[in-house]
């Protein structure tokens, strides 16, 4: 059963990760008042934080899933 349920989590990270990213994306260009894809998104070694930059502009963002709904938000003073 545990070797089910690490399957089952290691399969649905990366779609949450996409999903996360998105969100990301999402809020930086509303933010940024910029094109999404003219953003550049890299995730940082903790999970959904997310460093954006991309017309002039650049910040970090904390983003999160709950019950499949995804929000990012522009983390202050980073």
């Amino acid at each position: 059963m545990r070797l089910v349920l690490v399957a089952i989590a290691a399969l649905a990270l990366p779609a949450c990760a996409g999903k996360l990213e998105k969100a990301t994306r999402t809020q930086a260009a509303a933010d940024f008042k910029c094109d999404a894809d003219k953003l550049k998104v890299r995730g940082d070694e903790v999970y959904g934080k997310y460093h954006v930059s991309g017309c002039g502009q650049k910040g970090v963002y904390s983003a999160q899933c709950l019950m499949g709904d995804c929000s990012a938000q522009r983390l202050q003073g980073e």
